[in-house]
């Protein structure tokens, strides 16, 4: 079992599979896109057929583990396997923005999606406009430490206010460099972080420390 406020360096599949049944209550996350990436150990230019086995393999053992309270940002190219996997009941939140982005398949982005099956706690909108996120281009003013597939603390606080209470034990299999520990710190959430990279991960250790940091630190006069 791993253990609540750590995390961990390793195949997430692999350690997924030593955790008990609905242990978490809630899975956040952001998975690879498969489209070349430099995310160090992990390969992120799959075959489809092997991408998709992958999704499969981690919704399995996601789902198990938090009882299928889910939510998570899912890549345009591969939305419609994403979603058949976790199942009809999961709805959508479009993240819109107004710079134009990377052109792709003829358009340019001004959106991505995150997907949930949870009901929000509180009153939520489905569509987030102009969130901190690298499609912003230069309007995207947080440190994203190196990675490439950064997913941002504005996105990350908004999804743990919107779909978990304080105290809650959030997971994320996939942390990079550690956005989803320290939004959890900051919002008075447990968490449990996987990630695969022994760089991205002792990023995360610095970030997850230096927050301890400021909050043990006496308030000013």
């Amino acid at each position: 079992m791993l253990e609540a406020n750590n995390i961990y360096c390793g195949d997430c599949l692999e350690l997924l599979k030593g955790m008990p049944d609905k242990c978490v209550d809630l899975c956040w996350f952001d998975p690879p896109y498969n489209v070349g990436k430099e995310y160090g150990t992990y390969k992120d230019d799959l075959p489809d057929k092997e991408y998709f086995k992958n999704i499969f393999r981690w919704t399995r053992e996601i789902k198990r583990i938090s009882g299928n309270k889910c939510a998570l940002m899912v890549p345009t190219k591969y939305k419609l396997q994403w979603w058949l996997y976790l199942g009809k009941d999961y709805r959508e939140i479009q993240l819109t923005y107004s710079p134009e982005g990377a052109i792709r398949f003829g358009f340019s982005n001004q959106f991505s999606t995150i997907l949930t099956n949870i009901a929000p706690v509180q009153y939520t909108r489905n569509v987030w406009h102009n969130c901190q996120m690298p499609g912003l281009g230069w309007f995207f003013k947080e440190n994203n430490w190196g990675h490439p597939g950064y997913t941002s603390e504005d996105i990350t606080v908004r999804v743990l206010n919107s779909f978990s209470g304080p105290g809650n034990l959030i997971l994320d299999p996939f942390l990079g460099s550690g956005t989803t520990a320290v939004a959890c710190i900051r919002t008075n959430r447990r968490y449990i972080g996987i990630e695969i990279d022994p760089t991205y991960y002792g990023i995360a250790q610095k970030r997850i420390e230096y927050e301890k940091q400021q909050l043990s630190l006496p308030l000013e006069a």
